[in-house]
């Protein structure tokens, strides 16, 4: 499992009862489920740092036998999750964007997490603007096999999930 873990003091939104970042622990998952591989990073949500995790999910993802078509609606939808947070998620403050996806069986679930304002009922659009388009969760959409986005005046959740033939088929 890839790891990253803030510097120590930096707020991260998260209560010093909750687990350790970057730990899953196999109980959590649905019973009898194995996971082959997980992946997690914390990172400020900056444009440069959603791209550097962008990179290490690319990375991830080399470890499993996908054509270039299930690697880039992965990697474009997961991208277009974090240039929403680090462009909406905190737009007064700074905050972080927590990366993390796993393998179970023959599917690949990413979820993009942040602490931030959440997604307003409706979001005031401004002609001009590259983060006023509205067509990222639009696409998140038509790339994944299944989608949820869980969001409230704590933050933003996004699920994201993938069922490639070629890992049906991969022993």
């Amino acid at each position: 499992m890839y790891r990253h873990t803030p510097e120590t003091g930096v707020d991260t939104g998260e209560s010093a009862d909750a687990d350790q970042a970057g730990t899953t622990a196999p109980g959590r998952l649905a019973a009898g489920a194995v996971v082959v591989s997980a992946f997690e990073e914390l990172a400020p949500a900056l444009p440069n740092e959603m791209a550097g995790l962008r990179r290490k999910l690319i990375q991830w993802l080399s470890e499993f036998p996908l054509d270039a078509d299930n690697k880039h609606d992965i990697t474009l939808a997961t991208y277009e999750a974090l240039a929403n947070v680090a462009a909406h998620a905190y737009p007064d403050d700074h905050g972080w964007a927590r990366l993390q996806a796993h393998r179970e069986g023959d599917a690949i679930t990413v979820t993009v997490t942040d602490t931030g304002c959440g997604i307003p009922a409706t979001r005031p659009r401004t002609a001009g603007l590259r983060t006023s388009g509205g067509r990222g969760l639009v696409l998140i959409d038509q790339v994944t096999d299944q989608s949820e986005i869980e969001t409230g005046t704590t933050g933003t959740t996004v699920h994201m999930t993938w069922r490639p033939v070629a890992l049906r088929n991969a022993s």
